[in-house]
């Protein structure tokens, strides 16, 4: 029981790293975005002919 609570804490703690990373750098492009450009873009943006991620498209 021991050994699981440990393992289920390190991927906890691993998992919202990764997570809480991309959420900031998806935060630090919106706003770079907006102060250079001028204009508002999602960092992730999902629309009919696809998905786009950062400044990388992809077409279904």
């Amino acid at each position: 029981m021991k050994k699981s609570i440990y393992l289920f804490s390190i991927s906890f703690m691993v998992t919202a790293c990764i997570l809480f990373g991309f959420l900031g750098v998806c935060a630090a492009y919106e706003n770079t975005v907006k102060t250079a450009y001028g204009e508002y873009k999602h960092a992730v943006d999902i629309e009919k002919g696809g998905i786009r991620i950062f400044d990388f498209e992809y077409k279904f």
